[in-house]
């Protein structure tokens, strides 16, 4: 088989194929040796039916057969052998198979670009890491105290704001009990966790003390059969409970991290200070990531083969579509999406545009050798499982491979890494500013 490359352009090939006439009757002939153990034929034993006799009855369906069967693998061999990156099917253009001939075919494929990766070294990319702000860390000092709190019991009064109380109550509408209209050693806190106007019923009450009111229940109430309703309560107050901090000292920060074993408040201050900031620039340089992606299309505005920027306005249509009805966005639901002008007119520069980040961050990521290893890949799952209540790991592994969810997660992975490592070969423009500038730039 003989195969010549034409360049159409950047991302398209023209192939000229060549199939030896004596290759093409070698499978006929093996085709018609492997047909004649599977017919019976009146007066000869399988696989003893003569070629001759086989080509009268079965000829126009074996040659047709056969010449389908080696023009797409010889198609696929002249990709293969000449290094291209197809995209999607190629298309047959024409074949030309007379009797006693050599065949010949012509057929177009779409390909990646051949590209190099840009040279980024000189490449400026802005750091911008959140200045750590005095309040930042006693608002995390106020977070390890609530989680050092205890409550206590207090005896000596009445029911106060944010007091947690336990109680007993009773209600009726109408003067007839509802569903969940009483409770034994109910406990709830005292300032916004109560019907709206509860609060101010129970404030003042002794323990042992038992009080009735009425209040209108609002309209969102998510009990219908009340809603909006006029409710009796009776309620008996049972116990009183207070929050109580650590004082904010030496001894409560010896407390607070045994393994890194803070000596006074001011080290634990410090250390606070200094997570904070670690932080605060791992977010950064996350956010220098998605700068440098976007830097990395304009850096080297490569050609994209059309199929994919077709499949990627799909994609953001379908995604939009499903978005817009509160759903989840599904790829393989993208080949029924019927494209239209206004459809191309609004995605098209943008699909362009992330086609190219990839292509360039994926070349990158070959010539660093990036991979992601398959345990580093599971203790990925693992956050999902997490958070999705999953407990059988190879179960989810299974079904995220059938979904195509698996190879986008092994993706965004590698992708992260890549563009890690290149934010080393750029030059970072590194900032301290203060949050709240950054949020109003966000």
């Amino acid at each position: 088989m003989k195969c010549e490359v034409e360049e159409i352009d950047k991302c398209n090939r023209k192939l000229k194929i060549e199939i030896p006439l004596g290759d093409y009757q070698s499978q006929v002939s093996a085709y018609y040796k492997k047909l004649s153990h599977q017919v019976k034929m009146p007066g000869f034993r399988p696989g003893k039916i003569p070629q001759s006799i086989m080509e009268k009855r079965f000829g126009p369906e074996v040659k047709q057969e056969v010449l389908t069967l080696m023009v797409s693998e010889s198609i696929n061999q002249g990709i293969q052998d000449n290094h291209l990156h197809a995209i999607g099917e190629p298309s047959i253009v024409e074949i030309h198979a007379e009797e006693g001939t050599d065949i010949t075919v012509t057929a177009n494929v779409e390909v990646l670009p051949e590209f190099s990766a840009p040279d980024i070294s000189k490449l400026e990319v802005p750091l911008k890491v959140p200045k750590v702000s005095d309040e930042q860390v006693e608002q995390t000092l106020e977070s390890y105290r609530e989680q050092k709190a205890v409550n206590e019991t207090v005896t000596d009064r009445g029911i106060e704001k944010d007091d947690l109380i336990k109680i007993d109550f009773e209600s009726t509408c109408d003067g007839k009990p509802y569903e969940n209209s009483k409770a034994e050693d109910y406990v709830v806190q005292v300032g916004g966790h109560l019907i709206g106007g509860f609060d101010d019923k129970v404030l003042g009450m002794q323990i042992g003390e038992t009080r009735s009111f009425s209040l209108t229940l609002p309209d969102d109430h998510p009990n219908k059969e009340v809603a909006g309703k006029e409710v009796d309560f009776t309620v008996t107050l049972k116990g009183i409970q207070v929050k109580k901090l650590p004082e904010l000292d030496d001894a409560f920060a010896q407390t607070v991290d045994p393994d890194k074993k803070y000596e006074n408040l001011d080290a634990l201050k410090a250390g606070i200070r200094a997570e904070l900031e670690e932080h605060h620039r791992k977010q950064a340089r996350v956010e220098a990531q998605k700068t440098l992606a976007d830097k990395l299309a304009d850096v080297n505005p490569i050609d994209v083969p059309e199929k994919l920027v077709q499949e990627q306005i799909k994609f953001m249509v379908n995604k939009e579509k499903q978005q817009d009805a509160a759903g989840v966005v599904h790829e393989h639901q993208t080949d029924h999406v019927a494209l239209t002008e206004e459809d191309q007119k609004k995605h098209r520069e943008q699909a362009v545009k992330l086609l190219q980040q990839e292509l360039v961050i994926n070349k990158f990521s070959d010539e660093l050798a990036i991979e992601v290893s398959e345990p580093e890949l599971d203790r990925e799952l693992q956050v999902f499982m997490s958070l999705l209540q999953i407990k059988d790991l190879k179960k989810m592994k299974q079904e995220w491979a059938q979904s195509g969810a698996l190879l986008r997660l092994h993706n965004r992975m590698r992708r992260d890494r890549t563009l890690e490592k290149l934010l080393d070969q750029v030059q970072l423009q590194e900032e301290m500013v203060d949050s709240a500038d950054l949020k109003k730039d966000n």
